[in-house]
């Protein structure tokens, strides 16, 4: 076989990249023996097609070797997906890009090739940064049968948003909050998905991906701070500050009399600070657990992205909705104040 230099050089001369950026990033893959480091993001850009080929060559399809993952990382499609949706579809990533950590793993099977380039891990929420390379239109919505999983933790919720990427194909941030028991200092992370599926066709395929993600750090605050009316308490229990993420643990409890009227309870916040900002406060989902007496006592965690660094106080506005299947109403709660 050819050494991997020249099957490289070989491989990406149809790519539209000045003579010398490609012979820097050669270079570079094959001399610098230092790990990629967290954070440092600024040479990271997207992938290609002909890095497919590349990958194949090379037999580096479900672990890219230091010199793969060095160079395909720095061809220009999108740059860093987390700054791309960051600085496009959702603003609340557009920081993640700076602090996520290096996952560099790919599976590729039935023409398509799966990377995941970066991913953080806040303590609660599991969040992706995904790219779909692929020569075939699958329409403009996107989704996988099999979602990521953490070793040895229940399956919580889950969401993902792809968009459509010329010359590329598909690019999108995975989140997935499991119901964790307490705060893991890493992760252990297996995704095996059996079918990509589009709008307009789908694919069964044979993908594997493993990796670890380390806990980013955070503050934690315990508030049990606890609000009431009509038969509903919200008491918010616990919130953990990091530099990407506010994440809010809290608890809704319901009067059983309340359910001889009304079918469903949900329990929600919506939040502003001291400076005037409102933010929206997005739940992670819910589950009930051991204490709970009714079948709409539940555990809650929510997400703020983006906080004011400059603010030192948030106000939270609970809210809870009761409904049944002809009707609703809104009950509104005192509101709950945290130092930050």
């Amino acid at each position: 076989m050819k050494d991997e230099t020249k099957v490289i050089e070989e491989t990406m001369e149809a790519i539209p990249v000045p003579s010398e950026k490609l012979d820097s990033i050669i270079e570079g893959s094959f001399k610098g023996d230092a790990p990629p480091r967290k954070g440092d993001r600024r040479r990271r850009i997207g992938y290609v097609a002909a890095a497919v080929l590349a990958i194949s060559i090379l037999g580096g399809t479900m672990a890219l070797n230091h010199v793969m993952a060095n160079m395909i990382s720095q061809l220009p499609i999108i740059g860093n997906v987390f700054d791309f949706f960051g600085s496009t579809s959702q603003p609340a990533y557009k920081k993640f890009g700076q602090l996520a950590t290096d996952v560099g793993r790919t599976a590729e099977d039935k023409g398509v090739l799966i990377n995941i380039d970066q991913g953080v891990f806040d303590g609660t929420t599991i969040t992706l940064a995904v790219t779909i390379q692929t020569r075939k239109n699958y329409g403009s919505a996107l989704m996988f049968d099999g979602w990521p999983s953490v070793e040895g933790v229940p399956a919580g919720n889950a969401g993902a948003s792809f968009e459509k990427v010329d010359g590329l194909g598909y690019a999108g941030i995975m989140t997935i909050t499991p119901h964790f028991e307490g705060i893991p200092d890493e992760v252990d992370i297996s995704w095996e998905p059996e079918k990509l599926i589009g709008d307009k066709k789908e694919v069964t395929g044979n993908w594997q991906l493993n990796f670890s993600l380390p806990r980013i750090e955070a503050e934690v605050q315990t508030l049990n701070k606890r609000v009431e009316k009509e038969g509903v308490a919200v008491e918010i229990k616990e919130v953990r500050k990091t530099p990407l993420t506010f994440n809010i643990f809290y608890q809704q409890l319901v009067d059983p009399a309340i359910l001889d009227e009304w079918t469903a309870v949900e329990a929600e916040l919506k939040a502003t600070d001291d400076l005037g900002n409102e933010y929206e406060v997005p739940y992670n989902g819910g589950f009930a657990d051991g204490s709970a007496q009714t079948a709409e006592d539940l555990q809650w965690s929510a997400t703020i992205h983006n906080l004011d660094p400059m603010a030192t106080k948030l106000i939270f506005h609970p809210f809870a909705t009761v409904s049944t299947l002809e009707g609703a109403k809104v009950i509104y709660f005192e509101d709950v104040e945290v130092e930050l």
